[in-house]
Formats: C-alpha cells, structure tokens, sequence
C-alpha cells in the first residue's frame, strides 16, 4: 500500500476541514505512527492488531480532496467533464477506493489544466502520481490526438472496454466474450 507516502501534514489537515477535532486528531495520529489497535469485547481484549488498520479509511479523506478540487476548477470553468448537457459541468470524476477515472471533454487547454491540478495535488498530497500506470482512452478522436494526450501526461493508450470495479465498460454495445471473465469469477 502506498499510504506511508502520503503527506501526514497533509492528511490531517484533510481531517481538519472535515470537522474532526483536535483530540480526535491526536487519537488518529497516535494509531497511524506505530500504535497498536485493540478489539474489546465483554469487557476484555480479544485482539491486538499491531500497525495502522485505519490507512484506507483516512485515506479516503484524502483522495476525496482531489475530487473537490476537481469540482472547484469546473465551477471555475477550468475544466469540464463528459455529458455536460445532462449535469452542470459535465462528469470528471469517479472514485471508489483507490481507483479514478477522470473523463474529460475534448478541449486541449482544460485537459492542461487538469494535468497542473494533478501537480499541485500530488505536492499537497505527498505522493506522486504515477502515470506510468495509467491510460488516456479516446471515446471519440484519432490516432493524434490519442498521442497528444498521452504525451501530455506521460502515460500509456488505453482501450475499450475498460474494467472498473470488475464490470466491463464501454461506449459500444458490450460482446458475450466482454463479460466472460466476470462470469468466470462468480462461478
């Protein structure tokens, strides 16, 4: 997990602004910096869990800042997401857990935007994204611009369908083969 990476300054103020208080803070702090959590049951200890069970939980408070500031800069009309003409600026994120999907209209200098905003969560976050890992896939648009965008985020070509969270995904009707190894894991 890449928890330890991130920026404890930065994820405590992340539970700052969501209204956690300063002793809740210190709590939180003394169990991710190597304390030990226990499991009381009928007045007695039943387990003793030594590390940070705690990591994905906090660190949901502090992806969930990349999708805020997200929603700031399309407010702003620094970016804008796909199906603006059914949701107010458009769909740019989508979250659960430790996967993002980040859909983007067609405009080069939003897509600029969204990779400085990128840069400036990954100096708040601690952690540095890792585009190597990650895809530029085109609904619509040609070879160039494929590599326009992947040039400009230092990442590979995606294809369709995708995976997310298991199910394929795709702007084409799906093929019984797309759904072959979801149906092969829940056999």
């Amino acid at each position: 997990m890449f928890y330890d990476k991130v920026s404890w300054d930065f994820m405590f103020e992340c539970l700052r602004m969501r209204g956690f208080g300063p002793q809740w803070c210190s709590w939180m702090k003394q169990v991710v910096v190597g304390g030990t959590v226990s499991v009381k049951s009928n007045d007695m200890l039943v387990t003793i869990f030594k590390g940070d069970l705690l990591s994905p939980i906090l660190f949901n408070f502090v992806a969930d800042c990349l999708a805020q500031m997200i929603i700031n800069s399309q407010k702003s009309n620094l970016i804008c997401g796909l199906t603006e003409h059914l949701i107010p600026g458009g769909v740019c994120i989508l979250q659960y857990a430790n996967d993002t999907i980040l859909c983007l209209k067609n405009d080069k200098e939003k897509v600029r935007n969204l990779k400085i905003l990128l840069y400036v969560y990954e100096m708040m976050f601690g952690l540095k994204i890792n585009f190597s890992k990650s895809e530029v896939i085109l609904v619509n648009g040609g070879p160039d611009l494929e590599q326009e965008y992947t040039d400009l985020f230092n990442c590979q070509v995606g294809v369709f369908p995708i995976r997310y969270l298991g199910v394929p995904v795709s702007p084409s009707r799906l093929h019984s083969v797309d759904w072959i190894p979801l149906e092969e894991k829940n056999s």
